[in-house]
């Protein structure tokens, strides 16, 4: 199957018709740029400012979710710690194959809690890069499934934002900037509540959110030669989502409350970072930085009347010194990232020391050839009961060509490999007594080996001004692969599995106003040999065999902009599901979206005002997360409203 999906790849490509072009960027939905080089050696998705303006989005997961191609779900309910998956390593657990870095510091965790995005503002964001099945050398543990990048904005343009909408939602954001000529400050202030879809259950509450952000960004050049940045960061966020409906609940009315079993999230997180870049010469660059964080979460579960918390330091620190000549690029480089949680029960640390290096050569004017290495040490240690510890030595490698066939298309191939160190939670079982259910314990359950992957990548990019299409088939085969096992209740490991498909964006400027975007993948992840009693060949539970995005933008006027989009996702088998016997699976989602925006100039004056807002789900379709037979959390089941304002002064 996956030979013939490659060669399906390269005949495609061969068959296209070349034009003139004249710039590497396109224009795109909306008078939106992507900046998909023809010369890259990997599979990405990249969005500006602009595209997440215009999506009318009011949330980071409503973007994610609504506008890519990431199978990205709420965890139980949680939409601010939501559940990430790249090529098919399971909605379950697929976020820890995930990388996910802010301003280029990793926020993945150390334990099995997803990365909380939730609280970053949209309105703060610079631009989001989505590598896929790549990003190894520079990012090492956990990315065998891909890399998020997100960048921030300086704040240098001062701006209020207001929003409101259904379920009380209300959006307040402000930036305020300066920029000198050796110096500049910016910072955002952001402040969001939503009441939540659901009814309100038996002892009046209400499944609720609130996220407060700020955001301080400080930039020196003292020379030329010489840039400082600080950034100072706290987040406080708090919300409560209600417990499972079964599926005749789910059917009858998404909204209601079987209950009273809420779960409640605290996080309080404070982070500071930074960083020096040097231009030593004309050729090379020292870049150094160092973050440090404080986070405690704050766990009720609706399952137990268990008041968990856990309390987490993280240090990090990178090292580079990239050579920039005519005809290639040398970047090597350290990193360094310490962590531990502390909790009721003890200790658990686990640090990272890796050193890496990665190159690209122009050999001629049609061919370029990258590659790099990375050699990663990861340390555990348990204190607790007792005293525990292992370490691994891990390595990555990527190589990859890049060939022009015209100024319009390119053909390239990727290899690599990575790996992904376990997480801290997989050492452990929680025990769970009834008739209270409440957190008895933590066992001790030996530790596991960190998972490998190799994967082949192949595909083109056909470039014009009026349409930009690309096209990545994969294959990739995973030794070890982590899972927690429901007939053993333990995390284990897969002696190997494999996933293959096809990633299609074509993205079509139909005229001056009107734009389309299509976005597929096509995923296959199977289960291969075992010994722990898993049917080989099965599918990987939470795993959508087809994803389809389609996205339609008209300039309706001078500055305005309307845009209707609809999000697709097959069914998949429920998490844990590894026989593929449940008789129930996880809902197809589907939502279809409007948005509006409109940009005033003030002739007046210099201020710019901006109008915007959006339909969500406007055919109310049901979606949901199921984890388990009959436990179905709902979320986005109903038709909501945005509108907003936004002055930039």
């Amino acid at each position: 199957m996956s030979k013939k999906i490659f060669l399906l790849c390269f005949a495609s490509s061969c068959s296209l018709f070349a034009e003139s072009l004249e710039t590497k960027k396109i224009i795109v939905p909306g008078d939106q740029y992507i900046a998909q080089e023809i010369a890259s050696t990997s599979s990405k998705e990249i969005y500006t400012a602009k595209d997440i303006n215009r999506s009318g989005s009011s949330s980071l997961f409503n973007f994610l979710s609504q506008h890519t191609s990431l199978n990205i779900l709420p965890s139980y309910g949680n939409k601010s710690a939501p559940l990430i998956d790249i090529r098919g390593y399971g909605i379950e657990s697929g976020y820890q194959n995930v990388v996910v870095t802010v301003d280029g510091e990793r926020i993945n965790n150390i334990d099995m809690s997803a990365q909380i995005i939730g609280s970053i503002p949209l309105s703060s964001i610079d631009n989001i890069e989505i590598i896929k099945g790549s990003g190894s050398i520079r990012h090492g543990d956990g990315a065998m499934g891909g890399v998020i990048n997100i960048t921030t904005s300086d704040y240098i343009e001062n701006s209020i934002q207001t929003s409101f909408g259904s379920d009380s939602l209300n959006n307040n954001n402000i930036n305020i900037g300066y920029k000198g000529e050796k110096f500049s400050i910016g910072l955002n202030a952001s402040d969001d509540s939503n009441d939540g879809q659901s009814k309100v259950d038996t002892q009046g509450n209400k499944a609720e959110s609130s996220n407060q952000y700020n955001k301080l960004k400080i930039n020196i050049d003292p020379t030329t030669d010489l840039n400082i940045k600080l950034i100072l960061s706290n987040v406080r966020s708090n919300l409560f989502y209600v417990g499972a409906l079964t599926k005749a609940e789910f059917d009858s009315d998404p909204s209601q409350n079987s209950g009273n079993k809420y779960t409640n999230y605290d996080y309080n997180i404070d982070r500071n970072s930074i960083g020096l870049n040097y231009k030593i010469n004309s050729l090379v660059n020292l870049k150094m930085s160092f973050f440090q964080e404080n986070r405690s979460n704050h766990f009720i579960p609706s399952y137990s009347s268990a008041n968990i918390i856990y309390d987490y330091d993280t240090e990090g620190f990178n090292l580079t010194l990239p050579f920039v000549g005519e005809q290639f690029t040398i970047n090597p480089g350290f990193e360094l990232l310490n962590g531990q949680r502390k909790d009721s029960v003890g200790k658990v640390t686990k640090d990272n020391k890796a050193f890496y290096v990665d190159t690209e050569i122009q050999v001629n004017a049609k061919t370029i050839i990258s590659a790099g290495a990375r050699r990663e040490l990861v340390d555990y240690k348990y204190n607790g009961s007792s005293v525990l510890t292992t370490d691994e030595n891990l390595n990555a490698y990527d190589i990859g060509v890049n060939y022009a066939i015209s100024d319009q298309l390119s053909v390239f191939s990727n290899y690599n490999q990575a790996f992904q160190a376990p997480d801290v939670d997989r050492f452990f079982v929680g025990v769970y007594a009834p008739p209270t259910w409440a957190l008895s314990g933590r066992t001790f359950n030996g530790f596991i080996d960190p998972a490998k992957s190799k994967t082949l990548n192949i595909g083109f990019t056909h470039q014009t001004k009026q349409n930009n299409l690309s096209l990545t088939s994969y294959y990739s085969k995973v030794e070890d692969e982590i899972f927690y096992n429901p007939n053993s209740f333990l995390n284990e490991n897969i002696d190997n599995s494999k996933k293959y498909g096809l990633e299609l964006q074509n993205i079509i400027q139909l005229n001056d106003k009107l734009s389309a975007n299509l976005t597929y993948n096509y995923i296959k992840a199977e289960i291969g040999s075992n010994a722990q009693g898993l049917t080989n060949g099965n599918d990987m539970p939470g795993v959508p065999r087809q994803m389809a995005l389609v996205n339609i933008n008209y300039q309706f006027i001078t500055n305005g902009y309307v845009s209707i989009s609809h999000a697709w996702k097959e069914k998949t088998y429920i998490f844990s599901d590894f026989a593929n016997s449940n008789s129930q699976k996880q809902p197809q989602y589907n939502s279809t979206d409007l948005s509006v925006n409109y940009a005033i100039n003030d002739f007046k004056m210099t201020n710019k005002v901006e109008v915007f807002g959006a339909i969500t789900n406007i055919f109310e379709q049901k979606n949901a997360v199921q984890s388990y037979a009959n436990a179905l959390y709902p979320f986005n089941f109903e038709r909501t409203f945005m509108a907003g304002l936004k002055i930039n002064f």
